[in-house]
């Protein structure tokens, strides 16, 4: 179950309309609900504040944030190396 904690930092990573953002990976990656259709923003919106367990996708949006949060970094990385470029 995803704690109030949890959720802060993966909102913090993820930004504005994480719960489409959510969905679209869980779409892209095949992650389907029991009845082989895609989890709906409802359902996403309950597994993420705690209300609703499912391990497969609190998993699948640890792995999302993850990625999200090494994008971020190599952004960062490539305007610091801009930045410093410019300095010389």
């Amino acid at each position: 179950m995803i704690t109030p904690e949890e959720r802060a930092a993966i909102l913090k990573v993820i930004g504005s309309k994480h719960v489409k953002k959510i969905q679209a990976y869980l779409n892209q990656n095949k992650i389907y609900n029991p009845n082989k259709k895609e989890y709906s923003k409802t359902s996403i919106s309950y597994i993420l504040s705690g209300e609703r367990e499912n391990e497969v996708v609190e998993n699948a949006i640890f792995a999302f944030a993850h990625q999200k949060m090494i994008e971020k970094e190599k952004q960062q990385e490539l305007r610091d190396l801009i930045v410093s470029k410019q300095k010389m």
